[in-house]
């Protein structure tokens, strides 16, 4: 487990904890309207944003680039499922319509822009509400399909890191541990007068080999 792994764990749980944030601040806030329309929300809404919630308390969890957090890759894939399904169920909501589709204009955009205030449900048309909202909407969606694949991305880091050959994870510990070795080795000796010394003792046998 690399400094380079590391890094990259807390970039994708940042990335995770970024997209579930976004995703559940503007469903939040649609279930706000809804609540204030006295208007009961879909299942698909309200599974979106529990799984949201569910991301952002996982990936505090995991953020620390700990042993424990890239052993949690099937946590990892499991959220990864979850996402893709909500992605799943929000798309299925405006089909291939959009911001221009029934759904969209009869509930999202229709709560979204408080136009209960002043029509009643039953009588709103597409071109009183319009794309009302649509980039949050978009918004959701966006993040909803990256965030899944961030976890996604976390499983494969998690399964490298725990896969890897003992040897090849303890070489860079070996190498830092061998090289504090050798500067210890080459570390030359600062005791005062022993230099001296040991120069005056070596010179001693030429004086008294030479000729008289």
């Amino acid at each position: 487990m690399g400094a380079a792994s590391k890094t990259c764990s807390v970039i994708l749980r940042c990335g995770e904890l970024i997209s579930a944030a976004i995703v559940a601040g503007i469903l939040g806030r649609y279930l706000y309207f809804l609540s204030s329309a006295h208007v009961h929300a879909g299942s698909r809404v309200i599974y979106a944003e529990v799984i949201a919630g569910i991301s952002i308390l996982a990936s505090l969890c995991l953020f620390p680039p700990l042993k424990y957090s890239f052993y949690c890759f099937v946590l990892d894939f499991a959220l990864w499922i979850c996402w893709m399904v909500a992605f799943g169920l929000l798309c299925n909501l405006t089909i291939s319509g959009g911001c221009e589709s029934y759904w969209y204009w009869n509930y999202w955009g229709y709560y979204w822009g408080r136009y209960w205030y002043r029509v009643p449900h039953i009588s709103v048309t597409q071109s009183m509400v319009g794309t009302a909202a649509c980039s949050e909407w978009r918004a959701t969606l966006a993040f909803s399909f990256i965030g899944g694949w961030v976890w996604f991305t976390s499983g494969i880091l998690g399964i490298y890191v725990c896969t890897k050959p003992s040897d090849m994870r303890s070489s860079d510990s070996e190498m830092g541990h061998r090289s504090r070795i050798t500067r210890w080795w080459r570390k030359p000796s600062r005791v005062p007068g022993h230099t001296k010394e040991t120069t005056e003792s070596a010179a001693e046998p030429i004086r008294n080999q030479e000729p008289s």
